[in-house]
This record gives structure tokens, sequence and C-alpha cells, in this order.
């Protein structure tokens, strides 16, 4: 494979990063909570916001309930700064659509933003003494902050074997850092992959109707719209129950404008469509424009994860949850 010159130079600055933190050049410190990091070496597209909400579900099983788990996101594309407490009474823009998203999800749950990861966890610890963990979302380029446990995802429909670093790839950091993680995922998988206690494999899926809309599913004609990393996949998953006339995709976090609601509404009344089907995600920064979408029929679809060793990832979770980091 023959590396463009950013390419390289991006592999190039990863390793200088990456050598300076192992050598202690530059400084990581442990956090006053324990931190479980969840992230990707993909640029997207693995399903990080759903396996985080998994895991906020099966963590607070173990630890006593929800408020003693909490989630830390930079909160990408937001438009504030610092760290903020997520509320589903605020702007989504206040945080970015997926911290806004598992706040909706997981309304009990301490969720919040941060670009300074280990100021943020201090500032939970010192608001939320009861807080046991703290999930990070995505960071494991974060290194200055050093995790309790921690868990990559890769997609299993692009080998890394083939992948290049950003710009020539989809890949954000190098390869051997797969070996550094406390257990890997293989997502977007439709088998089982048996290779150990700390390799496990999911898949997503779409499941039921939001109750906002009431379409039957299976004979509607409908127009779709989707702003994430996959947009492919997600359209190709309502071809089985809909009659998808129209299909509408965006770039991932896609800032929707007036004028794309009033097409929408426009197409659902030339075509005579029964309504719009979208992500939850999508669905967060369509809120504002309710007004717009009037009248015209809505159908989120929620995209959750399904583990294909549950047995497996259960036991490594008590595992981890029997540290005696967890004993304070």
């Amino acid at each position: 494979m023959i590396l463009s010159p950013i390419t390289a130079l991006h592999g190039l600055v990863l390793i200088i990063r990456h050598a300076l933190f192992d050598i202690g050049l530059l400084k990581s410190q442990y956090a006053d909570i324990p931190p479980l990091v969840i992230g990707n070496i993909h640029a997207g597209g693995t399903g990080k916001t759903p396996h985080a909400s998994s895991l906020l579900s099966i963590f607070a099983k173990r630890l006593g309930g929800a408020e003693n788990v909490a989630l830390l996101s930079r909160g990408y594309g937001r438009k504030s700064q610092g760290f903020r407490w997520v509320s589903e009474n605020d702007d989504w823009q206040e945080f970015g659509d997926e911290p806004f998203l598992l706040k909706q999800l997981h309304p009990e749950h301490p969720i919040a933003v941060s670009e300074n990861r280990l100021k943020g966890v201090e500032r939970i610890k010192k608001e939320m003494p009861n807080v046991k963990l703290v999930i990070l979302d995505d960071g494991l380029q974060h290194r200055a902050l050093i995790p309790h446990k921690s868990i990559v995802l890769l997609d299993s429909n692009r080998p890394i074997k083939t992948e290049a670093l950003i710009p020539g790839g989809s890949l954000r950091d190098l390869k051997y850092r797969i070996k550094k993680f406390d257990a890997v995922v293989y997502s977007r998988s439709s088998d089982n992959i048996k290779s150990g206690t700390s390799i496990f494999s999911s898949e997503m899926i779409t499941t039921g109707l939001d109750t906002q809309s009431q379409i039957n599913s299976g004979k509607s004609r409908v127009l779709a719209i989707s702003g994430i990393t996959d947009n492919e996949r997600f359209m190709e998953s309502l071809d089985l129950k809909w009659d998808v006339v129209r299909r509408h995709s965006y770039s991932d976090h896609y800032e929707f404008k007036q004028e794309d609601i009033e097409t929408w509404a426009d197409y659902v009344k030339s075509d005579d469509l029964d309504g719009i089907v979208t992500t939850a995600k999508d669905a967060v920064r369509l809120k504002q424009f309710s007004e717009t979408l009037k009248g015209t029929k809505v159908i989120i679809i929620p995209i959750e994860v399904k583990w294909h060793n549950e047995i497996a990832l259960n036991a490594l979770v008590d595992e981890w949850v029997e540290s005696t980091i967890f004993a304070k």
C-alpha cells in the first residue's frame, strides 16, 4: 500500500505522541472515579453510541442503580465549552446530538460533556459523590486520563488490515493500539465471533416504532431521512418494512436547515406519502422543527445493540465490577 504524504505524516505524529505518553514525557493520570473508556480506531460507523447506551444499563444493574453510573462525552459539534451537565430541558446544540440522545434514553443517569476528560471526571466526583463508575464515550485517544478498563469497537465489515490512517483511509489511530485495550467488540457482525474471553461481537438492530406514529409498516410509502455515519445500512434496513419512495442522506451530525424540512414536507404532500422515517439520533436534531413538521407523521427508529454472547459478556463485566477499585 502506497501512503499519501499526509497519511504518512499523520502516522508519524501518532507514533511520536504515543511514545511520549509511554515514556512519561507526556503525563497520564488516574481519576478519582474508575473510568471505563469505550471508543474506536475507525472514524465513526462502529455504533459507539448504542454500545455506550447498552453499557450504561448493564453496569447500572451491578452498581446499585442508574445514579451510580455516569457518562462523560466531549460533546462533538456542541455550541458550548467547558463542563456541562446534559439536560433534556435545554437545547441539544449545547451538548451535541449523541449526549442529548443518551440523556433521553437514560434520564436517571448523570450525563455530562467536557472536552477535558480528566477535569470532567473530577467535576462529576465533586458534584455527584455517589457515582461509582464513569463511562467515557469516545475517549480511547485521550491518553491524559488512564482508564480502569477500555473497550475498542471494530467494524466487522471493514477489516483493519486493509485500512489506512486518515485521510488515506478511515483509521484515526494506529493498528497496534488494539492490543492495548481490555476488550474488543466486533460490531455490525452477523455471526458470533468466538475468540477468547475478551473478544466479543454484536450487531445493530432497528427496534419498534415511536408511539407518536401509527403508520402500518409493510405497506406504507415513506420518505427516509438519515444523517449518521452509515446511512446506506440504515436505508437498507428500512426496505424490509416500508416502501421507501425517497431517500435523503446527510453527513454525520449534519445540522438540518429550515429549507430541508420544508422540502421534505412538500415531498410528503406531492408524493402522497404516509410519513417520514428517521433515526433516533436524527430526531434529536429535528426537534426544533416540530412546528414545520406539524401534521406530518414522523417515525423514529431506535438503533440498539444485540450482543451475540451475553453470557461471556456478563462474566467479564462481573469480573470488572468485582475489582477492588469498586470496593470503596
